[in-house]
């Protein structure tokens, strides 16, 4: 039990920073209803309802933030998180636009773009946003994760899958066996290929 709070209480840090994070520049911000400190104890009780799974009521709490403070970029992402967990896509899939539209080097909105759009079949407009991402944030290891998989099981293209294995494996220095065998697998398809040296940054 100690674990389980000791990692709700770690979410719920990392999602506080990613809102003040992703803040636009104060000017944009003056327009906004209210300050910014003053929703910060109302997107800490959104953030505990999504872990609780409190779907609904995390939707309604992040719907009011985003109309007091349409210039954040962090609440736009979680309430898009919250509409795909209640099956709202097309809701989602705005929601994820609006936060990239409010601040364009937020990653992780086009992270759930990407992996909205792979489940639904986009896979096209998947590999689009993932590597829009990568021009923003190429030592990102998540995107390069879902660029791996999308290449891998999506849109065959082993040189690609590997290149981008192989890239997230160098920045997370993982040793996950799974992992390691898929790169293997892949490495004997492209003999002699020293992709990883080709994304360094």
């Amino acid at each position: 039990m100690k674990m389980k709070q000791a990692l709700a209480l770690l979410f719920i840090a990392i999602c506080l920073l990613l809102f003040n994070a992703c803040a636009t520049p104060p000017a944009r911000l003056a327009t906004a209803v209210t300050p910014a400190a003053d929703v910060e104890a109302d997107y800490r009780q959104a953030l505990e309802l999504m872990r609780d799974e409190h779907w609904q009521a995390a939707r309604e709490q992040l719907t009011r933030i985003t109309t007091a403070q349409p210039a954040l970029s962090g609440p736009w992402v979680n309430l898009g998180i919250t509409e795909t967990m209640l099956g709202n896509h097309a809701s989602a899939e705005s929601d994820f636009k609006k936060a990239i539209d409010t601040n364009n080097r937020n990653i992780e909105a086009y992270n759930q773009l990407g992996m909205l759009y792979r489940r639904h079949g986009r896979l096209d407009e998947a590999q689009f946003i993932y590597e829009e991402a990568l021009r923003r944030d190429p030592n990102n290891s998540n995107i390069h994760w879902n660029l791996a998989i999308l290449y891998d099981r999506y849109l065959p293209n082993p040189r690609q899958a590997l290149q981008h294995y192989q890239r997230y494996q160098q920045l997370t220095d993982t040793d996950n066996p799974q992992l390691q065998a898929w790169i293997i697998k892949l490495e004997a398809v492209n003999p002699g290929e020293n992709v990883t040296a080709k994304v360094k940054p």
